[in-house]
Formats: structure tokens, sequence, C-alpha cells
């Protein structure tokens, strides 16, 4: 049985998460990693673990994507996460 018009996506909206999960969330991590090591004096162990954590930290951002119903609130979450991040870096 098909699915009902009403409850499927438009392709925008796919396209516009697909787009968020792949590179949004990419940036969001890498800036999220990147404002930890410049709040602690010494960003050598941040670096080091970062490349575990980052592959972890990534998917669950894609798998939250997912998860929300619109994509306008993926990207507005993604962009809070990255201008926070980007501030926190060029601050310290």
């Amino acid at each position: 049985m098909p699915a009902k018009a009403e409850h499927l996506s438009s392709g925008w909206t796919r396209f516009s998460k697909l787009m968020a999960a792949l590179f949004g969330a990419y940036l969001a991590t890498i800036f999220l990693h990147l404002s930890i090591a410049k709040m602690l004096v010494d960003d050598t162990p941040v670096i080091i673990t970062s490349t575990y954590s980052t592959f972890l930290v990534w998917c669950g951002f894609m798998i939250m994507i997912y998860l929300i119903k619109k994509a306008w609130i993926s990207w507005a979450i993604l962009l809070s996460i990255i201008s926070v991040g980007s501030l926190l870096i060029f601050m310290s």
C-alpha cells in the first residue's frame, strides 16, 4: 500500500536535509571541536581525540537532522552551533 502524499516530503526538503546532514553537520562538528580546543590551555589531547570523536559527533548530528521533521529547524540548530563555535574561537 503506497503512502499518502500528505505524509511525504518534497524534493527540496529531502535535498535540504541531505545537505544539512553532509555539510552542515560536518561544519558544526569541526567548529565544536575547535572551540573546545581553543578554550583549553593544552589543546593537544583535544586534537588527538578529535580524530575519533569527530566521526561519532558527526553521525549524532546526522541522526538528529533526520529525526527533526522540518528542514529549517535542522538548519537553525546547526547554524546556531556553528555561530556559537565560531564566536568562541575568535573571541579567545
